[in-house]
């Protein structure tokens, strides 16, 4: 029997290419690693300059600089706005509570999962919390019902729009494969209405909120088997562990004789070699989205009339050169995408 070993240790360094990348996604539920200040006592007396303020609160990373440095410029004219990193596995709910006491906001902008987590252990606590406003949070639908008093823009791009872009680029897609745990079917029931005005379909495979690598090596062995056009990812850290990667996507990948669409930029890699094609929000677009929200907000003197989450108004797109060519992929159409990955 031919040995296994050399196409195993590729596949170990593969995984740790892109787990390398993953620990720096700006969407992760993950902690942050970056070491931070804790906020500093509340001061005594507003801002002498009178402006009110709006206060930011995400995980230290100099990823999210330009972004956050986007929305202070967008909002400057008319708001003062804090922006508060947190060293989020050394954080609490109090911690929180003393940033809202310290900068008495008109709203609340929180970035990422981990963030979202905290302050929602604290509004809970809390009568009347400020408005909040959910930004690069991964599942931002599920995530926002769960805050009080918060509105959202969702990070992921939803799946029709991530299709088109690789029917621009020549694969003719109709039947999409796509696995999930049993806790976002929601999720995914949402992305397939949406995606019928394009005629595709989704070709389901759910797994339980706990999978073993068995089940999720069985649902690529029935996506393959349905002969799908393309696998789209959800952005679920709960399958994509060290596990899963090393022992079922990488290995199964290659078989799939179809894309792998992907909902995060570092997904794409060319040392991976794992997600073909991405559509990944536009961060300075979504800075000035943001500032919009936050504006139409204080017209209405700052209380909700309904909680609702919003899709992203621009779109980046990514593609791995090298895994476009071996799918077929239209080379002519690059100039369409924004970032070629090994090219």
């Amino acid at each position: 029997m031919r040995s296994t070993r050399p196409l195993r240790r590729r596949s170990l360094w593969r995984a740790s290419a892109l787990a390398a990348l993953m620990l720096t996604l700006s969407c992760s539920s993950g902690t942050a690693q970056h070491v931070a200040v804790d906020p500093a006592p509340p001061p005594e007396t507003p801002p002498p300059d009178g402006r009110p303020v709006i206060s930011v609160i995400a995980p230290a990373g100099s990823q999210l600089d330009g972004m956050l440095e986007s929305l202070r410029v967008e909002l400057s004219d008319d708001y003062r706005v804090t922006i508060s990193p947190l060293r989020v596995e050394e954080s609490s709910p109090d911690n929180v509570g003393r940033i809202v006491a310290r900068d008495r906001p008109r709203a609340v902008v929180l970035v990422n999962n981990s963030t979202v987590l905290l302050y929602r252990n604290w509004a809970r606590t809390t009568p009347t919390p400020p408005v909040a406003l959910i930004l690069m949070a991964s599942f931002a639908e599920e995530l926002q019902r769960t805050v009080p008093n918060s509105v959202a823009i969702s990070y992921e791009v939803p799946a029709v729009t991530a299709m088109v872009g690789l029917r621009t680029l020549g694969l003719d897609v109709r039947r999409v494969g796509v696995v999930y745990r049993q806790g976002f079917a929601r999720h995914i029931a949402r992305q397939e209405d949406l995606m019928q005005v394009e005629k595709l379909t989704f070709v389901r495979e759910e797994l339980s909120n706990k999978p073993h690598v068995q089940d999720l090596r069985a649902a690529l062995v029935n996506l393959h088997r349905a002969e799908v056009d393309a696998i789209w990812l959800p952005n679920d850290n709960g399958l994509l562990s060290p596990a899963f990667l090393t022992n079922v996507w990488l290995p199964y990948v290659d078989r799939l004789d179809a894309p792998v669409v992907v909902a995060v930029r570092s997904l794409v890699n060319e040392h991976a070699e794992f997600g073909t094609f991405a559509a990944i929000p536009d961060t300075q677009a979504l800075a000035v989205q943001a500032a919009d929200l936050l504006y139409e907000l204080a017209e209405e003197d700052w209380k909700l009339r309904a909680s609702d989450v919003r899709l992203p108004i621009s779109v980046k797109r990514l593609v791995d050169v090298r895994l476009a060519r071996r799918f077929g992929l239209d080379s002519s159409q690059f100039g369409q995408v924004d970032f070629l990955i090994g090219r």
